[in-house]
């Protein structure tokens, strides 16, 4: 089985107005919602063959201080503005190309795109997720067969319920 694990960045300061969106920080809270997040997936042992993260400051920033729990050397992790801009159907399609020999996968990005992916993955209604929000989706099947509503939302893990 394959499990996609899908993150969304923690909470971004608007401290400095000047910054782009690309170049926003994360916040204290987020800071703190990251770590509390690492904490749980140490504890929980959960282990990633592949890190696929936007490269906006925050999401960067975010992986940095999970890395640790994942047990991921942050080198190792691919960077690509295609997760700031990109959509549903193109991370699927970087999905469909994946080695047959990787079965757990974290995404790290940015909403909406990340919200709609869940959605989208599993044909499950989300209500919010919100900044530092963790979903773990599994895959029955080979990576190019992966498309819409063919995989399961196992959990949602919120740092404010951990």
């Amino acid at each position: 089985m394959k499990q996609v694990y899908i993150l969304r960045h923690a909470k971004s300061s608007w401290d400095n107005k000047d910054l782009s969106d690309f170049d926003r920080p994360l916040s204290k809270r987020g800071e703190k919602d990251a770590k509390k997040m690492c904490s749980f997936i140490k504890n929980k042992n959960f282990f990633v063959d592949k890190v696929i993260c936007s490269s906006a400051k925050r999401t960067k920033e975010t992986f940095d201080l999970i890395a640790d729990g994942l047990n991921f050397p942050i080198e190792e992790a691919s960077y690509t503005e295609d997760l700031y801009f990109g959509d549903t159907e193109n991370i699927i399609n970087y999905l469909n190309r994946l080695d047959e020999k990787l079965n757990n996968i974290l995404i790290v990005g940015h909403n909406p795109t990340l919200h709609i992916l869940v959605e989208a993955l599993t044909n499950e209604t989300i209500i919010k997720f919100a900044t530092c929000n963790l979903a773990i989706i599994n895959f029955k099947g080979e990576w190019k067969t992966l498309d819409f509503y063919k995989s399961s939302l196992k959990s949602i893990i919120r740092p404010k319920e951990i």
